[in-house]
């Protein structure tokens, strides 16, 4: 049942039953089949989606090259909170990279909820922040290992 999952995923892992209940209200799941394109670079997608089942590869398309993965995520991950954030539009393609199954809550769907639950927005802004510090150390190790391979060259 998706309410126990999402009770397992970081972003509301510290939601109490009522908070959940609400985000869960919001949200509607989502099928994608496998090489399905669940999100284009440049577009709005307008919602944040949380991998329930399958994994979704998270792209840029190099212009000369092609497609160059940049993380493959699996269940409980998320994705589409850069434009949350920003309003912008996607910055990465999201494919679906197995048959998969989303949760996806609509950006004014999650800002409402938040600005109606004060405590609620708090446990999610801490959780966002804690996966974005997580993915930003991440890059920075990719950055590195980039850098000192092309210095070799």
């Amino acid at each position: 049942m998706i309410q126990e999952f999402l009770r397992e995923v970081e972003l509301f892992r510290e939601l109490d039953d009522e908070e959940l209940a609400l985000a869960l209200m919001a949200g509607m799941v989502r099928r994608h089949r496998a090489e399905s394109v669940i999100l284009d670079e440049g577009l709005h997608a307008g919602q944040l989606m949380v991998i329930h089942e399958g994994q979704v590869r998270i792209s840029k398309m190099i212009p000369g090259v092609g497609e160059e993965a940049l993380a493959v995520l699996g269940p409980g991950e998320f994705f589409g909170e850069i434009a949350f954030f920003d309003g912008g539009s996607s910055s990465a393609q999201a494919i679906a990279n197995t048959d998969c199954e989303l949760w996806c809550i609509p950006h004014h769907e999650m800002r409402r909820l938040m600005e109606r639950q004060p405590a609620l927005s708090a446990k999610f802004l801490w959780a966002f922040a804690r996966t974005l510090a997580t993915r930003l150390r991440q890059t920075d190790e990719k950055m590195a290992g980039v850098l000192a391979i092309s210095r070799t060259f």
